[in-house]
C-alpha cells in the first residue's frame, strides 16, 4: 500500500521489543519479529486459540498479507510480518475497574495461560493492561504474549501476575483497600515487599497469603540478586510444565473464591434510599431518555453514576455508555447487574471527577486521559454539581468551563440550596460557597451552551437542563 498512509504509534506499546502497535484511521496493526511471527502462526494453528477466538475471549486478529499492511515501506521493513486486531471500543485500565472486573481479567488470564500450556505455549507476562472489557467481558487483547514454552522454563509472569491481580485482590477481599489507588500509584502494580509490609502475621493464615505473598517475599528477600543461574538450575532438576499446570489451578481456584461485600460504601445502595418522589422519579428518567435520544449521542459519560440506572436509560439511544462514579461498590454493583442483564455498550469505571485518570506513565504517554481515549457526545451529570463545589471545593464556573471543554452536549441537574442533600453537606461547613445558586449556574452555562430544555422537578428543590454547545 501506499507510503502516504497516515498512522501513529501506540506510546504504550514500546515495552514489548518484539512488536509495536500502530493505529492506522480506525485499524489497529502491530508488526511483530521474526521470533514473534513463528510464535503466532504456532498458536493461530492451536485448538485452543480457535476455542478462545470463537467465545471472542480473544481479540479477533489476523495476519496480514504483505500487499495489504497499511504502512509506509521504512515501517514495514522494521518487521517481519504484521497482524491486524479489532479495535477495542474504548481502553481502560486496571486503576479504573472494580473488583470483580479486575478479578474476572485475571480468571481469563489463567484460563488462557492454563489452556497454552496444555499445547506447549505460555504467556511471557501477565499484567492485566492486556485485557480490555469489550461489550461487558473481558477480553485479552496482546496476542504476541503466547510464546513457545520451553523445556523446564517456570511461569515466567509468575510475579508481575502476583504483584498486578493477586496482591491487589487479597488486599480488597482481606483488608478492604481499595483497588484503584494502588494500581494508580505504581504502573507495575502492588511491589511484593509492599503486600508482605500490608499483611499482617494473623493475616498469613487466610488463603493464599503465606504461600504468595509472606513466603515470595522471603524468597525474593534472600535470592532477588542472585548470580546463580535459577533457570538452568530447575531445567536440569526436572521442572515441568506439570508442575507449572499445579500451580496455575490452585492460583485460578484462589482468585476465583475471592470475594467482597462493599463495606464503607456510601451511594452503594443509592437506588433504593434516593430522596426522590415516585413522580419526580419517573419526571427525571423521561427527561433522560428524551435528552439523549433527541441528541444523536454516540457515546456518553455519565459522571456520578451511582449503580447505574440512567446508564441504562442512556445504554437504550446510545452506543457506548461510560458509566463512573467515585464509589467503588456502587460501580461494582453496576458491573454485577449488567454482567447478569447482559447489558454490552456500558463500561461501568470507578473515577473521580475531580481527580480523574492522568496521562500517566512513561513520558506521560504510556497511559491516557479518559478524554483521549473516549471523548464524549454527551455528559449526563445528575445529581453531581453540589458535591463538586460543595466537598470538593470546585468553583461552579470551572466545572462547567470543564464540561464545556469535554462535551459539546450535557444534561446538568441543578438541587438547591432547599435541598436536604445540599444541607447536609453544609451542615458542617463554613458556607463560602456564594458561587452555588441557580442563577449562577444559568449563567455559567449560556457562557458555553444554549439551553434547548430545562425540566423543575415537583419538589421545586431540583432542576435539569439539556444544553448543546453554542454556535
Amino acid at each position: 500500500m501506499g507510503d502516504d498512509m497516515k498512522h501513529a504509534i501506540d506510546a504504550g506499546s514500546f515495552r514489548d521489543r518484539d512488536g509495536r502497535i500502530y493505529i492506522v484511521g480506525n485499524r489497529i496493526v502491530r508488526g511483530l519479529s521474526e521470533a514473534a511471527l513463528a510464535d503466532y502462526r504456532k498458536l493461530a494453528a492451536t485448538k485452543f486459540f480457535e476455542r478462545f477466538s470463537k467465545e471472542s475471549k480473544l481479540v479477533a486478529t489476523r495476519e496480514l498479507p504483505a500487499g495489504e499492511v497499511p504502512l509506509p515501506a521504512h515501517e514495514q521493513s522494521l518487521w517481519a510480518g504484521f497482524l491486524e486486531h479489532d479495535r477495542v471500543p474504548v481502553i481502560s485500565y486496571a486503576y479504573e475497574w472494580t473488583f470483580g472486573m479486575l478479578r474476572d481479567a485475571a480468571v481469563l488470564t489463567l484460563d488462557l495461560l492454563e489452556a497454552a500450556i496444555q499445547a506447549d505455549m505460555t504467556l511471557k507476562d501477565a499484567t492485566p493492561y492486556n485485557v480490555q472489557f469489550v461489550a461487558g467481558k473481558p477480553v485479552f487483547i496482546d496476542i504476541p504474549s503466547f510464546e513457545t514454552l520451553q523445556p523446564g522454563s517456570t511461569w515466567a509472569g509468575y510475579r508481575q501476575f502476583c504483584e498486578m491481580f493477586l496482591f491487589p485482590l487479597l488486599l480488597q477481599a482481606y483488608k478492604g483497600v481499595d483497588i484503584q489507588p494502588m494500581m494508580r500509584s505504581r504502573i507495575d502494580g502492588v511491589g511484593v515487599q509492599t503486600a508482605a509490609r500490608l499483611f499482617g502475621a494473623r493475616d498469613r493464615f487466610r488463603k493464599g497469603v503465606f504461600a504468595h505473598v509472606w513466603l515470595q517475599s522471603k524468597l525474593d528477600s534472600r535470592y532477588g540478586a542472585t548470580r546463580k543461574d535459577v533457570k538452568s538450575e530447575l531445567k536440569s532438576a526436572g521442572f515441568g510444565k506439570e508442575l507449572i499446570l499445579a500451580n496455575v489451578r490452585k492460583t485460578r481456584k484462589l482468585v476465583a473464591g475471592l470475594s467482597w461485600g462493599g463495606e464503607g460504601s456510601e451511594w452503594g445502595g443509592y437506588e433504593e434510599f434516593h430522596n426522590y418522589s415516585e413522580s419526580d422519579h419517573a419526571l427525571k428518567e423521561q427527561f433522560v431518555e428524551e435528552s439523549v435520544r433527541d441528541s444523536g449521542a454516540q457515546t456518553v459519560w455519565d459522571i456520578g453514576a451511582n449503580t447505574g440506572q440512567f446508564s441504562r436509560i442512556a445504554a437504550r439511544h446510545a452506543d457506548q455508555v461510560l458509566a463512573m462514579d467515585i464509589d467503588h461498590f456502587a460501580v461494582e454493583r453496576m458491573y454485577r447487574k449488567n454482567k447478569e442483564a447482559g447489558l454490552e455498550n456500558i463500561l461501568p469505571l470507578v473515577q473521580n471527577v475531580c481527580d480523574p485518570s492522568p496521562n500517566w506513565g512513561w513520558r506521560n504517554r504510556e497511559r491516557s486521559d479518559l478524554a483521549t481515549r473516549a471523548k464524549p457526545d454527551l455528559v449526563l451529570c445528575l445529581a453531581l454539581i453540589h458535591h463538586v463545589v460543595i466537598t470538593a471545593n470546585v468553583p461552579l464556573d470551572e466545572f462547567v468551563a470543564w464540561l464545556a471543554s469535554v462535551t459539546d452536549q450535557l444534561v446538568i441537574e441543578f438541587v438547591s440550596r432547599d435541598d436536604d442533600k445540599v444541607k447536609t453537606l453544609l451542615r458542617n461547613k463554613e458556607d463560602k460557597y456564594d458561587d452555588y445558586h441557580r442563577d449562577r449556574l444559568e449563567s455559567a452555562l449560556a457562557e458555553h451552551y444554549d439551553i434547548r430544555k430545562t425540566r423543575a422537578l415537583e419538589s421545586g428543590n431540583r432542576f435539569i437542563y439539556w444544553c448543546v454547545a453554542s454556535g
